[in-house]
């Protein structure tokens, strides 16, 4: 490749070295960076409110302001995937409403601005854990004069791949105990616990369709619940009410996505 225009042409000299400082200034400015730091403050913020959670103090201000800074973060995170999904098109509303991100970014939302809920959290905090590490791995690393076959690089390589899919697959059994957490405070008639249930079973539903974790997830729970449901000392209005509500949501699973113009 030749020199730029403003460069003179020099033979047989040695490319003078970027300083890592200048080729991290540049990486900093960078959306994808932004993307990556956001990530880092989600991990912090779970952290922290973590720990306060631990000191039983999960109400004071520092906790509050912890849960939200971590939600605020992922906010950041999934504006800025779609930002460059659709900057240069015009998506259906279909396809809109079938995005992961578009999904993640309502439930991240609804929790904001909802009372804080440690079980929120772990969904968020694993995601944002393995787009930290592979940032690490493809940008930072290199930046910082590491190549992605270095061994830390190859460790993280293969630390991504043996539990990617197993956290995920986590991940889908966390949005079922909270699925069921929420089903109990509606029941209990705690405030706003409708609208969160509503809203946090349409992002299920949406997820068990798309999702092949989920689907998972779910069955295995299935297998469990008709294992205790079976035992002969469970009455049998008991099973057919189980039977009616397998049923139910089977058949709302299998719903076709509504059609647009």
């Amino acid at each position: 490749m030749a020199p730029p225009a403003d460069v003179p042409p020099t033979t047989g000299a040695t490319p003078t070295p970027v300083p890592v400082s200048t080729r991290l200034i540049k990486l900093a400015k960078t959306l994808q960076f932004a993307w990556f730091a956001g990530h880092v403050f989600v991990l912090i913020g779970v952290f922290f409110y973590l720990l306060s959670v631990i000191r039983f103090a999960p109400s004071t201000p520092w906790a509050r302001f912890w849960y939200r800074e971590a939600y605020l973060s992922v906010v950041g995170t999934y504006g800025i995937v779609l930002y460059r999904s659709y900057r240069a098109s015009t998506p259906t509303v279909t396809a809109v409403i079938r995005d992961d991100n578009v999904q993640y970014l309502v439930i991240a939302l609804l929790w904001l601005i909802s009372k804080p809920l440690l079980v929120t959290l772990p969904p968020f905090a694993i995601y944002s854990f393995f787009h930290v590490l592979t940032y690490t791995r493809t940008n930072l690393l290199p930046t910082l004069g590491q190549p992605t076959t270095s061994g830390t690089a190859a460790k993280i390589q293969s630390f991504v791949d043996n539990y990617n899919d197993k956290f995920t697959a986590l991940v889908g059994n966390l949005e079922l105990v909270l699925l069921v957490r929420l089903f109990v405070n509606a029941i209990l008639f705690r405030k706003g616990s409708w609208i969160s249930l509503l809203v946090y079973g349409a992002f299920i539903r949406l997820r068990f369709e798309q999702s092949a974790f989920t689907r998972q997830a779910v069955k295995n729970w299935e297998v469990r619940a008709d294992g205790l449901i079976a035992h002969p000392s469970v009455p049998a209005g008991v099973k057919n009410g189980w039977e009616k509500v397998k049923a139910t949501l089977k058949g709302g699973a299998a719903a076709p996505a509504p059609k647009t113009e």
